[in-house]
Parts: C-alpha cells; structure tokens; sequence
C-alpha cells in the first residue's frame, strides 16, 4: 500500500504497513489504530495486550507488533492528549475515507478533528511556555536544562521536574520531537538524510537515524522511501501561558 505522512502544529499523522516495531519510547503522545486487524502492545514489564485502537503517553518503554497489517499512527505534540477514549471503528472509517479520496479535505479533517483531541490550547507556567518556545523554535542555541534555567533566572530542578510535570515528557524528548519534526519536514521536501540531519541540529545522519529508530522503532529509510505521499498541514500550538 502508499503510505502517507501529515505535518503540522506538533503533530504528524502517518499510515501505512507495519511489523514488530522493537523497544522505544516515543517522544510525544500518540493514538495507534490498526485498520486491518488488532495490534499487540508490549508494556515495560513485558507484559502483551492487545487492542484495536490505544493511546501511548510519551517517553513510555513500549514494543509493538501490527503483524504486517496497515496501521495509522498520530504523534501529538506532547502536551497534549485526548477528549475521550478512541473509538477504533470509528478512527479506521475516518482513515478508509482518507485513503480512498482523490483530494485532500478528508486528510485534513482526520489530522485536525477526527481524533477528538484536546483540550486546546494547555495552559502552563509562563516559563515552562518560554522554555518549550525556546526548545520549539531555536536549532542552534544551547538546549540544555542548565542554560534553560539560567535564562529564566530559576534552578534547573525547577525547570526539569516543572516542564515534565506540566507537559507530560522531559525537556530533552520535548526537543528532540520538535528536531523531529523539522526533520521530517525536510526529508519530504526531498532533502537527503545526510542534509536533513545537519539542518536540523543532529551530529550526523548516522545520529538522525539512531534517534529517529529510538522513537519510533523503525529507521527513516523505512519511511521515506519511494511512494510516500506527505502534506505539511497548519495546526496551532497547544501550549500557552497562564
């Protein structure tokens, strides 16, 4: 099958065939659903469920095993979670009705509203807000808790256990999506992974590829091969100062 990748305010949508994804934990909160059958799900204890459809917190020691079925995977911005549990017959209709289109409408309905998300915007401490800007926006300045804190003139404990507290994972995997996500970016404008790596503040494309497989149990060579259809959609931000 043609697999798809959607882009936008933190989030990215993508769907296609899957295996045994191996142990990782993904850097921000995601909603799976398997679209030809169930999926098995591997907890940190080791411990197999399987479902339909789940919701995944972010930086959770997780495996998977989709059997070689289609799935649809959407990554949230870490912050943010759902309305209400996922509804997998519902969510394999909206996806059947994305895949079968000719235009982009159902695409754009299943990425911004199909999946019940919210609530929208999170209200957090003004400086957990600057901080996650900071981490969001800025590829060549220091990252690092320490200089984080000192910006906002506050201990760094108070920056890390405060920022995992209000957003839901660590500073560090809350800048490694937003890396992520600016190198996905590039990666379907046709950029190699080699470009793609430095442009988006990763040492190396062997770097890039390490991290990307740590987050997501697959290397991006397995994603971004020939026959994959990606859109860059606008979503708003769910993080705001309170």
């Amino acid at each position: 099958m043609q697999t798809h990748l959607l882009l936008g305010g933190g989030r990215a949508l993508y769907v296609g065939r899957f295996h045994k994804l191996p142990r990782h934990r993904f850097a921000a909160n995601a909603v799976l659903v398997g679209l030809d059958d169930a999926f098995d799900l591997i907890g940190e204890d080791g411990r197999v469920e399987q479902h339909e459809a789940a919701f995944v917190r972010g930086w959770q020691w997780h495996a998977l095993d989709f059997h070689g079925g289609r799935a649809a995977v959407l990554f949230l911005e870490p912050s943010a979670g759902l309305r209400h549990q996922t509804n997998a017959t519902v969510l394999r209709m909206a996806v059947e009705e994305a895949l079968a289109a000719r235009h982009p409408e159902p695409w754009t309905e299943l990425f911004q509203n199909a999946l019940n998300l919210g609530p929208c915007p999170l209200a957090v401490d003004a400086r957990i807000a600057r901080v996650a800007a900071l981490l969001s926006t800025s590829d060549g300045e220091p990252s690092d808790a320490v200089t984080l804190a000192q910006r906002e003139g506050v201990s760094t404990s108070l920056v890390e256990h405060r920022f995992r507290e209000q957003v839901g994972v660590p500073v560090g995997a809350f800048r490694a999506w937003h890396r992520m996500l600016s190198a996905t970016t590039l990666a379907l404008e046709g950029r190699s992974l080699t470009e793609v790596a430095h442009t988006a503040g990763f040492y190396d494309s062997a770097h890039f590829s390490r991290l990307f497989r740590g987050m997501f149990g697959l290397p991006p060579s397995k994603v971004f091969t020939h026959g994959l259809k990606g859109s860059v959609l606008e979503a708003r931000s769910c993080l705001v100062n309170r």
